[in-house]
């Protein structure tokens, strides 16, 4: 009984480091899906030239300007550095598609600066009158 169990931990841990190794793989294959690069393609050259230097050389604040891009992506973008093109930011841990999309719009809005809100301020509903009542 105790081989039995034995042998099925083994077999166990043998399934869960093939699964992270393959997971591992998969993040770095080294090539970009090709919906990335067709969204990369609608960038001009500036626009990629820049979205590049701020991924290459922004520090924590600069990347989490982002939209999409929080703390823990942007330490990540910063640990995969230096990257050649805009399309290899998607081997970064939390950046997919669909984040790398967001990058790309910002990037053709021209880089705009995070508008700092007013905390708003919850009004309440109208009191209703007397005469309102009674109608």
């Amino acid at each position: 009984m105790k081989s039995f169990i034995a042998f099925l931990t083994i077999l166990a841990l043998s399934f869960s480091l093939c699964a992270a190794d393959s997971v591992a793989k998969k993040k770095s294959s080294g090539k970009p899906s090709a919906l990335v690069e067709a969204v990369a393609k609608t960038l001009t050259a500036p626009q990629r030239a820049q979205l590049l230097a701020l991924l290459n050389e922004g520090d924590l604040a600069a990347l989490m300007a982002i939209p999409g891009i929080g703390e823990v992506r942007a330490l990540a973008i910063q640990q995969i550095r230096p990257l050649a093109d805009v399309t290899n930011v998607v081997s970064a841990d939390g950046i997919g598609e669909g984040t790398f999309a967001q990058m790309v719009d910002y990037a053709k809005q021209g880089f705009p600066q995070a508008e700092k809100r007013a905390p708003s301020k919850k009004k309440s509903a109208p009191k209703k009158t007397d005469e309102e009542d009674a109608k």
